[in-house]
């Protein structure tokens, strides 16, 4: 999945616009003319990964090679080309290709589609590329890669509303959390002999460290209502129960990290 400004494609009809309607006084040569502007149509229509009909067409043909006769013209003419206008020829060849052109890209762009993802309660800009702002200060940084990669992705997954998905990911990621904080109460354990959330959160309680009864709490009130049923087929999220999910995680994990941070343990 890629991103892409709104203005790029203002841009790119812009342009199209622009060498569609130029007249024999246009100037061919300088940042913002003929030459430049055929030379960005060019450069995005060959990088578009969608345009594929578009860059055979031999309209398409026709204008790479304008651009390679507009290039030999600059440099015929020198330092005499900043003066240099289009002229009746030019004019006209310029129109017919760019006519032809657009018909292509319009019937081309009639079959792919752009696909909208609406802000949820995290704006779309975080969910997908800045999760670290989802968490409290300096705490996302501090996790571990792997609890880092599932955050991202549960992200990924609540922009794009597959909920069930995501509530997988923030789960596994509270999960490996508790873990990690049990490894550092208890560098014995042996965490494959524990069968799940409850009995890790058992041997958490075993210590009975008053700074994480809280939290303790939360985690098995997620475990028993989130947790369990998520791991049968029966329980499908919408798009507010993943969010609920993921702020009550989200939530859990600052005030682990706040904890591991002060202890030495993150």
């Amino acid at each position: 999945m890629k991103s892409a400004e709104i203005l790029s494609y203002i841009s790119f009809g812009g342009i199209i616009s622009y060498l569609r309607s130029t007249s024999k006084e246009t100037l061919i040569f300088g940042d913002t003319y003929v030459l430049q502007n055929i030379k960005i149509l060019i450069e995005t229509i060959e990088q578009s990964e969608r345009l594929k009909i578009t860059k055979k067409a031999s309209s398409f043909i026709k204008l790479k090679n304008f651009k390679i006769e507009l290039e030999d013209k600059e440099k015929e003419l020198g330092k005499d080309r900043i003066k240099q206008r289009l002229g009746v020829k030019y004019k006209r060849a310029l129109f017919y290709i760019m006519d032809k052109l657009l018909e292509v890209i319009k019937a081309e762009a009639s079959t792919l589609f752009v696909y909208i993802l609406t802000d949820k309660r995290y704006s779309i800009e975080n969910l997908l590329d800045k999760i670290d702002k989802c968490f409290a200060k300096d705490v996302f940084i501090a996790l571990p890669d792997n609890i880092q990669y599932d955050f991202k992705e549960s992200g990924k997954c609540i922009a794009t509303e597959c909920c069930t998905a995501g509530a997988f990911h923030v789960l596994r990621g509270l999960e490996a959390m508790l873990k990690l904080l049990l490894q550092n109460l208890d560098p014995k354990i042996d965490l494959t002999k524990l069968r799940g959330w409850a009995d890790i959160i058992k041997e958490i309680k075993k210590h009975k460290n008053k700074d994480l009864i809280v939290t303790c709490d939360n985690c098995d009130r997620i475990r028993v209502n989130y947790r369990n049923p998520t791991n049968h087929p029966e329980k499908i999220y919408n798009i507010e129960e993943i969010q609920d999910l993921f702020n009550l995680c989200i939530g859990v994990i600052n005030d682990l990290a706040k904890y591991m941070i002060n202890k030495g343990y993150l």
